[in-house]
């Protein structure tokens, strides 16, 4: 390769010295000159032939390797992504679950406070209610007491007022025994 370049410079330097010669013998331009024709042509088939081994062993070669490399890379990114699409599809399912079981593990320990919260105002009302009975049966009780304190003075007052009214009225001392019996009496009708 390093031959066929030091070659083709040393052909181009000794044309680069001869074509500007014959250009002034002949008074124009040496690419129009018919003269210079097969000369042209050799070249133009030795240049050719030249870029085409370089076009088909090195460049070609290069961007083909550079394109299947690329299109591996393409391959390799859409497949990782399909997986991390994946991946986050489950996490995400994942995560909604146990959003899920969240939610119902909230909702039943709610259920469950406002049950015990439900049974313990249940308990704390029947303690109330028991409470409020005992002691309404307490008040009967010290109503029903008072009742009969007053009922007994009510008794030895009304004795005292009999007697006195007996004994103003009929100026002789009333027998017990008698007020006694009337004052039942009075007290049954």
């Amino acid at each position: 390769m390093a031959n066929i370049k030091n070659t083709l410079l040393r052909m181009t330097a000794a044309t680069a010295v001869v074509m500007p010669a014959a250009a002034q013998a002949a008074g124009g331009m040496p690419q129009l000159d018919p003269t210079s024709y097969p000369s042209q042509i050799f070249w133009l088939a030795v240049s050719f032939a030249i870029l085409f081994l370089v076009m088909w062993k090195v460049a070609l070669p290069r961007v083909g390797e550079t394109l299947a490399n690329r299109q591996q890379k393409l391959t390799g990114d859409l497949e990782k992504a399909e997986q991390l699409k994946a991946d986050a599809e489950r996490v995400q399912e994942d995560l909604d679950k146990a959003l899920a079981d969240a939610r119902a593990d909230a909702h039943a320990v709610l259920a469950k406070a406002a049950d015990e919260i439900a049974q313990a105002q249940q308990k704390r009302m029947d303690a109330f209610e028991a409470d409020m009975a005992s002691q309404a049966e307490e008040a009967e009780k010290r109503i029903s007491a008072a009742r009969e304190q007053a009922m007994a003075s009510v008794r030895e007052v009304a004795t005292e007022v009999a007697a006195s009214v007996v004994e103003k009225l009929s100026g002789t001392a009333a027998d017990a025994k008698a007020l006694d019996k009337a004052l039942d009496a009075a007290k049954d009708a």
